[in-house]
Protein backbone atom coordinates (compact mmCIF):
# COMPACT_ATOMS: atom_id res chain seq x y z
CA UNK A 1 0.00 0.00 0.00
CA UNK A 2 0.91 3.51 -0.74
CA UNK A 3 1.63 6.25 1.70
CA UNK A 4 -0.56 8.25 0.22
CA UNK A 5 -3.41 5.46 0.92
CA UNK A 6 -2.97 5.44 4.22
CA UNK A 7 -3.21 8.84 5.37
CA UNK A 8 -6.53 9.39 8.03
CA UNK A 9 -9.55 11.53 5.88
CA UNK A 10 -9.85 12.40 8.94
CA UNK A 11 -6.78 14.98 9.40
CA UNK A 12 -7.33 16.36 5.55
CA UNK A 13 -11.40 17.20 6.25
CA UNK A 14 -9.70 19.16 9.55
CA UNK A 15 -6.98 20.90 7.77
CA UNK A 16 -9.48 22.30 4.83
CA UNK A 17 -11.86 23.35 7.72
CA UNK A 18 -8.86 25.11 9.66
CA UNK A 19 -7.77 26.95 5.91
CA UNK A 20 -11.43 27.93 5.57
CA UNK A 21 -11.83 29.61 8.79
CA UNK A 22 -8.62 31.13 8.14
CA UNK A 23 -9.64 32.54 5.03
CA UNK A 24 -13.41 33.86 6.05
CA UNK A 25 -11.84 34.80 8.87
CA UNK A 26 -9.24 37.28 6.74
CA UNK A 27 -11.66 37.96 4.66
CA UNK A 28 -13.95 39.57 7.15
CA UNK A 29 -11.28 41.89 9.06
CA UNK A 30 -10.80 42.90 5.36
CA UNK A 31 -14.38 43.84 4.79
CA UNK A 32 -14.66 45.92 7.97
CA UNK A 33 -11.79 47.64 7.44
CA UNK A 34 -12.97 48.78 3.90
CA UNK A 35 -16.06 49.53 5.87
CA UNK A 36 -14.86 51.90 7.79
CA UNK A 37 -12.10 53.70 5.79
CA UNK A 38 -14.48 54.61 2.67
CA UNK A 39 -17.34 56.54 3.36
CA UNK A 40 -20.55 56.75 1.19
CA UNK A 41 -21.27 58.95 -1.25
CA UNK A 42 -22.87 62.16 -0.77
CA UNK A 43 -22.02 61.61 2.98
CA UNK A 44 -20.79 64.79 4.87
CA UNK A 45 -17.35 64.52 6.55
CA UNK A 46 -17.49 63.19 10.05
CA UNK A 47 -16.40 67.23 11.27
CA UNK A 48 -19.17 68.86 9.32
CA UNK A 49 -21.81 67.08 11.26
CA UNK A 50 -20.51 67.77 14.36
CA UNK A 51 -22.90 70.06 15.90
CA UNK A 52 -22.85 73.21 18.89
CA UNK A 53 -22.18 71.31 22.36
CA UNK A 54 -25.22 71.80 24.66
CA UNK A 55 -25.00 74.27 27.43
CA UNK A 56 -25.30 71.80 30.17
CA UNK A 57 -22.56 69.20 28.32
CA UNK A 58 -20.26 72.57 28.06
CA UNK A 59 -21.40 73.93 31.88
CA UNK A 60 -20.47 70.11 32.95
CA UNK A 61 -17.16 70.27 31.07
CA UNK A 62 -16.24 73.04 32.71
CA UNK A 63 -16.79 71.96 36.02
CA UNK A 64 -19.92 74.42 36.74
CA UNK A 65 -23.52 73.49 38.39
CA UNK A 66 -25.58 75.23 35.78
CA UNK A 67 -28.94 76.01 38.12
CA UNK A 68 -26.43 77.28 41.09
CA UNK A 69 -24.77 79.67 38.81
CA UNK A 70 -28.00 81.03 36.88
CA UNK A 71 -29.44 82.13 39.71
CA UNK A 72 -25.76 84.19 40.36
CA UNK A 73 -26.92 85.67 37.00
CA UNK A 74 -30.54 86.53 38.06
CA UNK A 75 -28.95 88.73 40.40
CA UNK A 76 -26.09 90.34 38.56
CA UNK A 77 -27.32 94.19 36.93
CA UNK A 78 -25.49 92.91 34.04
CA UNK A 79 -26.77 91.75 30.39
CA UNK A 80 -24.07 89.25 29.87
CA UNK A 81 -22.63 87.25 32.34
CA UNK A 82 -19.57 84.58 31.97
CA UNK A 83 -19.83 81.08 33.10
CA UNK A 84 -17.26 79.64 31.52
CA UNK A 85 -14.81 79.15 28.26
CA UNK A 86 -13.28 76.75 26.04
CA UNK A 87 -10.21 78.34 24.24
CA UNK A 88 -8.62 77.47 21.39
CA UNK A 89 -5.75 78.31 19.24
CA UNK A 90 -5.66 82.24 17.92
CA UNK A 91 -8.86 83.45 20.09
CA UNK A 92 -10.78 80.82 19.04
CA UNK A 93 -13.42 78.17 20.80
CA UNK A 94 -16.83 78.29 22.71
CA UNK A 95 -18.05 80.74 26.05
CA UNK A 96 -21.19 79.85 27.92
CA UNK A 97 -23.03 82.83 28.62
CA UNK A 98 -26.11 84.53 29.87
CA UNK A 99 -27.79 87.07 28.38
CA UNK A 100 -30.46 89.19 30.75
CA UNK A 101 -30.73 86.07 33.53
CA UNK A 102 -31.51 83.46 31.05
CA UNK A 103 -30.26 79.96 31.39
CA UNK A 104 -26.82 80.36 29.91
CA UNK A 105 -25.90 79.09 26.78
CA UNK A 106 -22.84 77.82 24.41
CA UNK A 107 -21.87 80.75 21.82
CA UNK A 108 -19.00 79.67 18.99
CA UNK A 109 -16.43 82.71 18.09
CA UNK A 110 -18.27 84.46 15.66
CA UNK A 111 -21.82 84.07 16.60
CA UNK A 112 -24.20 86.65 17.76
CA UNK A 113 -25.06 87.29 20.72
CA UNK A 114 -28.03 89.34 20.50
CA UNK A 115 -28.51 93.54 20.62
CA UNK A 116 -25.51 93.50 17.95
CA UNK A 117 -23.23 92.36 19.73
CA UNK A 118 -20.51 88.78 18.70
CA UNK A 119 -18.44 86.92 20.46
CA UNK A 120 -15.38 88.40 19.05
CA UNK A 121 -12.42 85.57 20.80
CA UNK A 122 -11.71 84.03 24.08
CA UNK A 123 -9.42 83.48 26.11
CA UNK A 124 -7.95 81.40 28.84
CA UNK A 125 -10.03 83.19 31.55
CA UNK A 126 -12.22 85.39 29.12
CA UNK A 127 -13.72 86.70 26.46
CA UNK A 128 -14.41 89.42 23.97
CA UNK A 129 -17.65 91.37 22.73
CA UNK A 130 -18.05 93.40 20.07
CA UNK A 131 -20.29 94.81 17.42
CA UNK A 132 -18.77 92.69 14.37
CA UNK A 133 -15.82 90.34 13.77
CA UNK A 134 -13.76 93.46 13.23
CA UNK A 135 -12.65 96.17 14.91
CA UNK A 136 -12.21 97.48 18.89
CA UNK A 137 -13.81 94.95 20.75
CA UNK A 138 -16.50 96.92 22.89
CA UNK A 139 -16.99 94.67 26.11
CA UNK A 140 -14.81 91.97 27.96
CA UNK A 141 -16.16 89.31 30.18
CA UNK A 142 -13.96 87.66 32.44
CA UNK A 143 -14.77 84.60 34.68
CA UNK A 144 -14.38 84.96 38.95
CA UNK A 145 -11.38 84.00 40.60
CA UNK A 146 -11.77 80.70 42.05
CA UNK A 147 -12.50 80.79 45.61
CA UNK A 148 -10.92 78.33 48.28
CA UNK A 149 -7.63 76.88 49.17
Amino acid sequence: MSAQASRPWALYFTTFLASLLAAGSAVFWVMGILAVSAPEPGEAPQAARLSAPQAHDLARALGGGLQEQAATALNTSTQYQLFGVVAGPLGAGYALVAIDGAPPKAYRVGDALGSGQVLRSVGARGAKLGPGLQGEATLELNLPKPSGG
